[in-house]
Protein backbone atom coordinates (compact mmCIF):
# COMPACT_ATOMS: atom_id res chain seq x y z
CA UNK A 1 0.00 0.00 0.00
CA UNK A 2 2.98 2.34 1.00
CA UNK A 3 4.36 1.83 -2.70
CA UNK A 4 0.74 2.78 -4.01
CA UNK A 5 0.96 6.48 -2.57
CA UNK A 6 4.39 6.87 -3.95
CA UNK A 7 2.62 6.54 -7.57
CA UNK A 8 2.20 9.43 -10.11
CA UNK A 9 -1.82 10.55 -10.23
CA UNK A 10 -1.36 9.14 -13.69
CA UNK A 11 -0.69 5.82 -12.85
CA UNK A 12 -3.49 5.81 -9.97
CA UNK A 13 -6.03 6.96 -12.60
CA UNK A 14 -4.69 4.72 -15.47
CA UNK A 15 -4.46 1.89 -12.20
CA UNK A 16 -8.02 2.13 -11.21
CA UNK A 17 -8.83 2.44 -14.84
CA UNK A 18 -7.53 -0.59 -15.48
CA UNK A 19 -9.23 -2.56 -12.59
CA UNK A 20 -12.29 -1.10 -12.87
CA UNK A 21 -12.43 -1.92 -16.63
CA UNK A 22 -11.22 -5.69 -16.00
CA UNK A 23 -13.41 -6.20 -13.45
CA UNK A 24 -16.63 -5.48 -15.62
CA UNK A 25 -15.33 -7.34 -18.03
CA UNK A 26 -14.30 -10.40 -15.99
CA UNK A 27 -18.34 -10.23 -14.72
CA UNK A 28 -19.66 -9.56 -18.32
CA UNK A 29 -17.54 -12.76 -19.37
CA UNK A 30 -18.65 -14.24 -17.30
CA UNK A 31 -22.40 -13.49 -17.44
CA UNK A 32 -21.97 -14.14 -20.98
CA UNK A 33 -19.70 -17.82 -20.62
CA UNK A 34 -22.98 -18.78 -18.41
CA UNK A 35 -25.02 -17.64 -21.04
CA UNK A 36 -23.67 -19.13 -24.03
CA UNK A 37 -22.89 -22.46 -22.51
CA UNK A 38 -26.08 -22.95 -21.75
CA UNK A 39 -28.01 -22.18 -25.10
CA UNK A 40 -24.62 -24.40 -26.46
CA UNK A 41 -25.63 -26.88 -24.75
CA UNK A 42 -29.58 -26.56 -25.13
CA UNK A 43 -28.36 -27.16 -28.75
CA UNK A 44 -25.97 -29.96 -28.27
CA UNK A 45 -28.63 -31.61 -26.26
CA UNK A 46 -31.35 -30.91 -28.99
CA UNK A 47 -28.89 -32.09 -31.71
CA UNK A 48 -28.24 -35.39 -29.53
CA UNK A 49 -32.25 -36.02 -29.53
CA UNK A 50 -32.27 -35.69 -33.03
CA UNK A 51 -29.50 -37.86 -33.47
CA UNK A 52 -30.83 -40.81 -31.04
CA UNK A 53 -33.88 -40.35 -32.56
CA UNK A 54 -32.82 -40.57 -36.73
CA UNK A 55 -30.80 -43.77 -35.67
CA UNK A 56 -33.66 -45.60 -34.25
CA UNK A 57 -35.56 -44.52 -37.63
CA UNK A 58 -32.83 -45.65 -39.66
CA UNK A 59 -31.98 -49.05 -37.76
CA UNK A 60 -35.73 -50.55 -37.83
CA UNK A 61 -35.08 -53.03 -40.81
CA UNK A 62 -31.08 -53.80 -40.58
CA UNK A 63 -32.54 -54.65 -37.26
CA UNK A 64 -35.33 -56.71 -38.03
CA UNK A 65 -33.31 -58.62 -40.91
CA UNK A 66 -29.90 -58.64 -38.19
CA UNK A 67 -27.89 -57.32 -40.68
CA UNK A 68 -24.89 -56.55 -38.53
CA UNK A 69 -22.67 -54.78 -41.64
CA UNK A 70 -25.47 -52.41 -42.65
CA UNK A 71 -25.64 -51.42 -38.73
CA UNK A 72 -22.13 -50.90 -38.69
CA UNK A 73 -22.51 -48.75 -41.45
CA UNK A 74 -24.77 -46.46 -40.55
CA UNK A 75 -23.46 -46.47 -37.31
CA UNK A 76 -20.00 -44.94 -39.22
CA UNK A 77 -21.77 -42.56 -40.60
CA UNK A 78 -23.20 -41.14 -37.52
CA UNK A 79 -19.52 -41.05 -35.82
CA UNK A 80 -18.75 -38.39 -38.34
CA UNK A 81 -20.73 -35.81 -36.24
CA UNK A 82 -17.83 -34.60 -34.26
CA UNK A 83 -19.86 -33.95 -31.35
CA UNK A 84 -20.75 -37.46 -31.21
CA UNK A 85 -18.50 -39.55 -29.12
CA UNK A 86 -19.35 -43.07 -28.90
CA UNK A 87 -22.99 -45.19 -29.89
CA UNK A 88 -23.40 -48.56 -28.89
CA UNK A 89 -26.22 -50.52 -30.49
CA UNK A 90 -27.68 -54.00 -29.11
CA UNK A 91 -30.33 -55.62 -31.12
CA UNK A 92 -32.40 -58.95 -31.09
CA UNK A 93 -30.28 -62.03 -32.15
CA UNK A 94 -27.22 -60.58 -30.12
CA UNK A 95 -26.38 -57.83 -32.33
CA UNK A 96 -24.24 -55.61 -30.76
CA UNK A 97 -22.61 -52.98 -32.87
CA UNK A 98 -20.14 -50.56 -30.88
CA UNK A 99 -18.31 -47.67 -31.98
CA UNK A 100 -16.25 -44.91 -29.78
CA UNK A 101 -13.89 -42.19 -31.03
CA UNK A 102 -10.18 -42.86 -29.56
CA UNK A 103 -8.68 -39.45 -28.31
CA UNK A 104 -5.14 -41.39 -28.45
CA UNK A 105 -5.18 -42.78 -31.51
CA UNK A 106 -7.63 -40.36 -33.34
CA UNK A 107 -9.69 -43.06 -35.10
CA UNK A 108 -13.35 -44.74 -34.46
CA UNK A 109 -12.50 -48.21 -32.69
CA UNK A 110 -14.95 -51.07 -31.81
CA UNK A 111 -16.31 -51.30 -28.01
CA UNK A 112 -18.81 -53.64 -26.89
CA UNK A 113 -20.20 -51.15 -23.95
CA UNK A 114 -20.42 -47.38 -22.99
CA UNK A 115 -20.03 -48.34 -19.83
CA UNK A 116 -17.76 -45.99 -17.09
CA UNK A 117 -16.62 -43.88 -20.78
CA UNK A 118 -16.55 -40.04 -20.14
CA UNK A 119 -19.37 -38.39 -21.88
CA UNK A 120 -21.18 -34.98 -21.49
CA UNK A 121 -25.08 -35.87 -22.64
CA UNK A 122 -25.60 -39.48 -22.41
CA UNK A 123 -28.83 -40.44 -24.38
CA UNK A 124 -31.27 -43.91 -24.48
CA UNK A 125 -33.56 -44.55 -27.19
CA UNK A 126 -35.71 -47.81 -27.95
CA UNK A 127 -35.89 -49.02 -31.08
CA UNK A 128 -39.43 -50.09 -32.15
CA UNK A 129 -40.91 -51.82 -35.02
CA UNK A 130 -45.26 -51.97 -34.92
CA UNK A 131 -45.16 -51.19 -31.19
CA UNK A 132 -42.30 -54.05 -30.35
CA UNK A 133 -38.72 -53.31 -29.18
CA UNK A 134 -36.59 -54.82 -31.46
CA UNK A 135 -33.10 -52.94 -30.30
CA UNK A 136 -31.40 -50.15 -27.76
CA UNK A 137 -29.34 -47.39 -28.90
CA UNK A 138 -26.76 -45.39 -26.26
CA UNK A 139 -25.03 -42.37 -27.68
CA UNK A 140 -22.46 -40.35 -25.78
CA UNK A 141 -22.15 -36.59 -26.52
CA UNK A 142 -18.76 -34.84 -26.02
CA UNK A 143 -18.26 -30.86 -24.85
CA UNK A 144 -14.77 -30.84 -26.09
CA UNK A 145 -15.79 -28.95 -29.11
CA UNK A 146 -18.71 -26.77 -27.19
CA UNK A 147 -15.38 -26.38 -24.59
CA UNK A 148 -13.50 -25.18 -27.95
CA UNK A 149 -16.28 -22.93 -28.86
CA UNK A 150 -16.33 -21.22 -25.78
CA UNK A 151 -12.44 -20.62 -25.37
CA UNK A 152 -12.48 -18.92 -28.59
CA UNK A 153 -15.29 -16.56 -27.78
CA UNK A 154 -13.82 -15.62 -23.95
CA UNK A 155 -10.73 -15.32 -25.52
CA UNK A 156 -12.22 -12.89 -28.02
CA UNK A 157 -13.96 -10.92 -25.31
CA UNK A 158 -10.54 -10.62 -23.18
CA UNK A 159 -8.60 -9.24 -26.28
CA UNK A 160 -11.43 -6.80 -27.19
CA UNK A 161 -11.15 -6.40 -23.08
CA UNK A 162 -7.38 -5.14 -23.53
CA UNK A 163 -8.15 -3.40 -26.36
CA UNK A 164 -10.66 -1.11 -24.89
CA UNK A 165 -8.45 -1.03 -21.86
CA UNK A 166 -5.41 0.22 -23.80
CA UNK A 167 -7.92 2.74 -25.78
CA UNK A 168 -9.10 4.14 -22.86
CA UNK A 169 -5.90 4.45 -20.90
CA UNK A 170 -4.62 6.58 -24.17
CA UNK A 171 -7.27 8.43 -24.40
CA UNK A 172 -7.27 9.21 -20.16
CA UNK A 173 -4.07 9.61 -20.58
CA UNK A 174 -3.40 12.40 -23.11
CA UNK A 175 -6.47 14.40 -21.18
CA UNK A 176 -4.67 13.61 -18.30
CA UNK A 177 -1.28 15.14 -18.96
CA UNK A 178 -3.23 17.87 -20.82
CA UNK A 179 -5.83 19.05 -18.20
CA UNK A 180 -4.08 18.33 -14.72
CA UNK A 181 -0.73 16.70 -15.15
CA UNK A 182 1.13 19.59 -17.45
CA UNK A 183 -1.11 22.27 -15.47
CA UNK A 184 0.78 20.29 -11.86
CA UNK A 185 3.65 19.99 -13.30
CA UNK A 186 3.87 23.72 -13.78
CA UNK A 187 2.89 24.58 -10.28
CA UNK A 188 5.50 22.19 -8.89
CA UNK A 189 7.96 23.49 -10.83
CA UNK A 190 6.79 26.94 -9.54
CA UNK A 191 6.82 25.47 -5.81
CA UNK A 192 10.07 24.60 -6.29
CA UNK A 193 11.58 27.75 -7.49
CA UNK A 194 9.75 29.21 -4.78
CA UNK A 195 10.95 26.97 -2.21
CA UNK A 196 14.62 28.15 -3.25
CA UNK A 197 13.93 31.71 -2.98
CA UNK A 198 12.82 32.61 -6.57
CA UNK A 199 9.88 34.21 -7.13
CA UNK A 200 10.62 35.05 -10.85
CA UNK A 201 8.54 32.36 -11.92
CA UNK A 202 4.77 32.59 -12.47
CA UNK A 203 1.96 29.72 -13.19
CA UNK A 204 0.48 30.08 -16.89
CA UNK A 205 -2.42 28.21 -16.31
CA UNK A 206 -5.69 29.38 -18.39
CA UNK A 207 -8.07 26.44 -16.84
CA UNK A 208 -11.71 27.50 -15.75
CA UNK A 209 -11.41 24.83 -13.58
CA UNK A 210 -10.45 23.62 -9.85
CA UNK A 211 -6.87 23.05 -11.35
CA UNK A 212 -7.01 27.13 -12.46
CA UNK A 213 -8.29 28.29 -8.76
CA UNK A 214 -5.48 26.79 -8.18
CA UNK A 215 -3.13 27.82 -10.40
CA UNK A 216 -4.06 31.44 -9.71
CA UNK A 217 -3.97 30.80 -5.98
CA UNK A 218 -0.42 30.28 -6.30
CA UNK A 219 0.07 33.33 -8.24
CA UNK A 220 -1.27 35.18 -5.43
CA UNK A 221 0.40 33.86 -3.19
CA UNK A 222 4.00 34.81 -4.63
CA UNK A 223 2.84 38.16 -5.52
CA UNK A 224 1.74 38.48 -1.69
CA UNK A 225 5.15 36.81 -0.54
CA UNK A 226 6.89 39.55 -2.25
CA UNK A 227 4.74 42.39 -1.71
CA UNK A 228 5.66 41.37 1.90
CA UNK A 229 9.22 41.05 1.42
CA UNK A 230 9.47 44.45 -0.20
CA UNK A 231 7.94 45.63 2.93
CA UNK A 232 10.17 44.63 5.25
CA UNK A 233 12.98 45.64 3.22
CA UNK A 234 11.41 49.32 2.94
CA UNK A 235 10.77 48.96 6.96
CA UNK A 236 14.59 47.95 7.38
CA UNK A 237 15.79 50.47 5.30
CA UNK A 238 13.79 53.22 7.27
CA UNK A 239 15.08 51.67 11.27
CA UNK A 240 18.32 51.74 9.65
CA UNK A 241 17.56 55.77 8.54
CA UNK A 242 18.36 56.74 12.40
CA UNK A 243 21.72 54.86 12.37
CA UNK A 244 22.42 56.23 9.19
CA UNK A 245 21.87 59.75 10.38
CA UNK A 246 24.40 58.80 13.68
CA UNK A 247 26.99 58.24 11.26
CA UNK A 248 26.35 60.72 9.12
CA UNK A 249 27.71 62.95 11.86
CA UNK A 250 30.31 60.76 12.94
CA UNK A 251 31.53 60.93 9.50
CA UNK A 252 30.93 64.88 9.40
CA UNK A 253 32.57 65.77 13.24
CA UNK A 254 35.97 66.21 11.89
CA UNK A 255 35.46 67.62 8.65
CA UNK A 256 33.40 70.48 9.98
CA UNK A 257 35.86 71.18 12.73
CA UNK A 258 38.84 71.39 10.03
CA UNK A 259 36.24 74.27 8.23
CA UNK A 260 35.47 75.62 11.71
CA UNK A 261 39.46 76.15 12.45
CA UNK A 262 40.20 77.51 9.31
CA UNK A 263 37.28 79.78 9.08
CA UNK A 264 38.73 81.30 12.76
CA UNK A 265 42.41 80.94 11.27
CA UNK A 266 40.94 83.62 8.49
CA UNK A 267 39.51 85.96 10.85
CA UNK A 268 42.27 86.08 13.02
CA UNK A 269 44.56 86.54 10.09
CA UNK A 270 41.93 89.30 9.03
CA UNK A 271 41.99 91.09 12.30
CA UNK A 272 45.49 91.46 12.87
CA UNK A 273 45.74 92.08 8.92
CA UNK A 274 48.47 89.39 8.21
CA UNK A 275 46.36 88.02 5.52
CA UNK A 276 48.37 86.66 2.91
CA UNK A 277 47.78 85.41 -0.40
CA UNK A 278 49.56 81.80 0.27
CA UNK A 279 48.14 81.22 3.73
CA UNK A 280 44.55 82.14 2.04
CA UNK A 281 44.92 79.17 -0.67
CA UNK A 282 46.44 77.11 1.91
CA UNK A 283 43.23 77.54 4.01
CA UNK A 284 40.59 77.73 1.00
CA UNK A 285 42.67 73.87 -0.07
CA UNK A 286 41.71 72.81 3.22
CA UNK A 287 38.46 73.77 3.15
CA UNK A 288 38.32 72.63 -0.11
CA UNK A 289 39.59 69.21 0.20
CA UNK A 290 37.09 68.88 3.45
CA UNK A 291 33.96 69.96 2.01
CA UNK A 292 34.77 66.99 -1.14
CA UNK A 293 34.66 64.71 1.74
CA UNK A 294 31.57 65.87 3.01
CA UNK A 295 30.01 65.62 -0.68
CA UNK A 296 31.45 62.10 -0.51
CA UNK A 297 29.98 61.31 2.30
CA UNK A 298 27.05 62.30 1.29
CA UNK A 299 27.23 60.30 -1.79
CA UNK A 300 27.81 57.17 0.04
CA UNK A 301 24.92 57.47 2.01
CA UNK A 302 22.51 58.32 -1.03
CA UNK A 303 23.82 55.44 -2.44
CA UNK A 304 23.04 53.02 0.57
CA UNK A 305 19.06 53.93 0.21
CA UNK A 306 18.93 53.63 -3.71
CA UNK A 307 18.84 50.53 -4.06
CA UNK A 308 19.55 48.68 -7.34
CA UNK A 309 17.46 47.01 -9.87
CA UNK A 310 19.97 45.27 -11.51
CA UNK A 311 22.71 42.90 -10.70
CA UNK A 312 26.56 43.75 -11.26
CA UNK A 313 30.02 41.60 -11.11
CA UNK A 314 30.94 43.10 -7.89
CA UNK A 315 34.15 41.82 -5.80
CA UNK A 316 33.17 41.08 -2.71
CA UNK A 317 36.34 43.13 -0.78
CA UNK A 318 35.52 46.15 -2.45
CA UNK A 319 32.03 46.31 -1.09
CA UNK A 320 33.32 45.52 2.16
CA UNK A 321 35.28 48.52 1.77
CA UNK A 322 32.48 50.55 0.74
CA UNK A 323 30.70 49.77 3.90
CA UNK A 324 33.56 50.33 5.94
CA UNK A 325 33.58 54.08 4.61
CA UNK A 326 29.88 54.57 5.95
CA UNK A 327 31.00 53.11 9.29
CA UNK A 328 34.09 53.57 9.93
CA UNK A 329 34.26 56.97 11.64
CA UNK A 330 31.58 55.26 14.24
CA UNK A 331 33.88 52.48 14.63
CA UNK A 332 36.95 54.82 15.07
CA UNK A 333 35.16 57.07 17.33
CA UNK A 334 34.04 54.23 19.47
CA UNK A 335 37.87 52.58 19.78
CA UNK A 336 36.43 49.23 17.90
CA UNK A 337 39.53 48.09 15.64
CA UNK A 338 38.66 46.61 12.15
CA UNK A 339 40.77 43.58 11.29
CA UNK A 340 40.54 42.46 7.15
CA UNK A 341 41.98 39.17 5.48
CA UNK A 342 41.08 39.18 2.02
CA UNK A 343 41.78 36.07 -0.27
CA UNK A 344 38.82 35.98 -2.43
CA UNK A 345 39.52 37.55 -5.60
CA UNK A 346 36.62 36.47 -7.92
CA UNK A 347 34.20 38.59 -8.88
CA UNK A 348 29.99 37.77 -8.38
CA UNK A 349 26.92 39.01 -10.17
CA UNK A 350 24.73 40.54 -7.40
CA UNK A 351 22.75 43.07 -5.79
CA UNK A 352 25.46 44.96 -4.16
CA UNK A 353 23.64 47.67 -2.41
CA UNK A 354 21.50 44.95 -0.48
CA UNK A 355 24.91 42.74 0.45
CA UNK A 356 26.15 46.30 1.09
CA UNK A 357 22.82 46.23 3.80
CA UNK A 358 23.73 43.55 4.75
CA UNK A 359 27.04 43.91 5.82
CA UNK A 360 26.04 47.03 7.65
CA UNK A 361 23.89 45.32 9.76
CA UNK A 362 25.96 42.65 10.94
CA UNK A 363 28.51 45.69 12.08
CA UNK A 364 26.36 48.07 13.56
CA UNK A 365 24.71 44.76 15.72
CA UNK A 366 28.66 43.56 16.25
CA UNK A 367 29.76 47.57 16.85
CA UNK A 368 26.70 47.78 19.61
CA UNK A 369 27.42 44.54 21.38
CA UNK A 370 30.82 45.32 21.74
CA UNK A 371 29.68 48.99 23.22
CA UNK A 372 27.18 47.50 25.22
CA UNK A 373 29.28 44.66 26.90
CA UNK A 374 32.21 47.17 27.60
CA UNK A 375 34.66 44.80 25.91
CA UNK A 376 38.36 45.56 26.67
CA UNK A 377 40.21 46.27 23.32
CA UNK A 378 37.03 45.60 21.17
CA UNK A 379 37.56 44.00 17.40
CA UNK A 380 35.95 43.39 14.27
CA UNK A 381 37.68 40.75 12.06
CA UNK A 382 36.67 40.48 8.39
CA UNK A 383 37.54 37.42 6.38
CA UNK A 384 36.63 36.60 2.85
CA UNK A 385 37.55 33.33 0.77
CA UNK A 386 36.69 31.50 -1.97
CA UNK A 387 36.50 27.91 -3.44
CA UNK A 388 35.23 26.48 -6.76
CA UNK A 389 31.67 27.49 -6.39
CA UNK A 390 31.37 29.58 -3.72
CA UNK A 391 32.71 33.29 -1.63
CA UNK A 392 32.71 32.62 2.04
CA UNK A 393 32.82 36.04 4.44
CA UNK A 394 32.83 35.79 8.04
CA UNK A 395 32.35 38.89 10.34
CA UNK A 396 32.92 38.55 13.83
CA UNK A 397 33.57 40.01 17.46
CA UNK A 398 35.36 39.44 20.34
CA UNK A 399 32.23 40.53 22.60
CA UNK A 400 30.23 37.58 24.70
CA UNK A 401 28.75 34.72 23.17
CA UNK A 402 24.54 34.84 22.40
CA UNK A 403 23.15 32.84 24.61
CA UNK A 404 21.69 29.33 22.75
CA UNK A 405 18.15 30.70 22.95
CA UNK A 406 18.38 33.87 21.39
CA UNK A 407 20.89 32.58 19.03
CA UNK A 408 18.23 30.48 17.36
CA UNK A 409 16.24 33.26 17.09
CA UNK A 410 18.38 36.11 15.59
CA UNK A 411 17.10 35.90 12.21
CA UNK A 412 13.37 35.64 13.29
CA UNK A 413 11.55 38.98 12.23
CA UNK A 414 10.27 41.62 14.73
CA UNK A 415 13.06 39.25 17.16
CA UNK A 416 15.61 41.84 19.12
CA UNK A 417 17.14 41.75 22.38
CA UNK A 418 17.78 46.05 22.23
CA UNK A 419 14.42 47.54 23.87
CA UNK A 420 12.18 49.54 21.41
CA UNK A 421 13.58 52.42 21.23
CA UNK A 422 16.87 51.44 19.95
CA UNK A 423 15.84 48.32 18.23
CA UNK A 424 13.33 46.87 15.31
CA UNK A 425 14.16 43.33 14.99
CA UNK A 426 14.14 43.52 11.06
CA UNK A 427 18.51 44.08 10.11
CA UNK A 428 18.96 40.43 10.83
CA UNK A 429 16.24 39.31 9.33
CA UNK A 430 15.80 41.01 6.05
CA UNK A 431 20.22 40.01 6.50
CA UNK A 432 18.78 36.37 5.93
CA UNK A 433 16.18 37.55 4.05
CA UNK A 434 18.51 39.12 1.28
CA UNK A 435 21.03 36.91 1.37
CA UNK A 436 19.19 33.49 0.82
CA UNK A 437 15.95 34.78 -1.10
CA UNK A 438 17.68 37.30 -3.30
CA UNK A 439 20.92 36.50 -3.57
CA UNK A 440 20.30 32.43 -3.22
CA UNK A 441 23.36 31.88 -0.59
CA UNK A 442 23.44 31.04 3.29
CA UNK A 443 24.34 32.88 6.15
CA UNK A 444 24.68 31.30 9.73
CA UNK A 445 25.70 32.89 13.39
CA UNK A 446 27.58 30.73 15.49
CA UNK A 447 29.70 31.45 19.00
CA UNK A 448 32.83 31.84 19.15
CA UNK A 449 35.02 31.27 22.97
CA UNK A 450 34.86 35.27 22.84
CA UNK A 451 32.43 36.86 20.68
CA UNK A 452 30.07 35.49 17.58
CA UNK A 453 30.78 35.15 14.00
CA UNK A 454 28.24 35.98 10.96
CA UNK A 455 28.88 33.41 8.43
CA UNK A 456 27.99 34.36 4.85
CA UNK A 457 28.34 32.25 1.38
CA UNK A 458 27.25 33.39 -1.77
CA UNK A 459 27.33 30.59 -4.70
CA UNK A 460 29.85 31.86 -7.90
CA UNK A 461 27.75 31.09 -10.76
CA UNK A 462 25.09 33.46 -11.73
CA UNK A 463 22.40 31.11 -12.80
CA UNK A 464 23.08 29.51 -8.63
CA UNK A 465 22.93 33.50 -7.96
CA UNK A 466 19.10 34.17 -8.60
CA UNK A 467 17.96 34.54 -12.25
CA UNK A 468 19.24 37.64 -14.67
Amino acid sequence: MSRYRNFSIRSKVIFFIFMSTASISILFSYYDYTQKKTHLTQELDEKANRAVRGLASNLVVPLWEIDSNWVDEIVMTEMLDSDISGIVIEGDGGLLVGKQWDEKDQKVKDIKSLHGAPAFIIKYEKIMREDEQIGYISLHVTDKYLKEELLDDTLAQVFGSIMLVLVLSAVIYLVLDKMIIIPMKLMLHVVNRTSQNDYTNKVDVRNSDEVGELATGLNKMIDSIIEKEEMLITQSRHAAMGEMISMIAHQWRQPITVIAMSANSLKLHAQLDSLESEKVNDIASKVLIQTEHLSKTIDDFRHFFSPNKKKEMRDINDIIEETLQVVGKSLENHNIIVEKKYESTSEVLLYSRELLQVVINIINNAKEALIENRVTDPKITIDTKEDMDNIHMSICNNGLPIPEEIRVKVFDPYFSTKNQKNGTGLGLHMSKTIIEKHLHGRIRAHNLQEGVCFNITIPKKAEENGKV
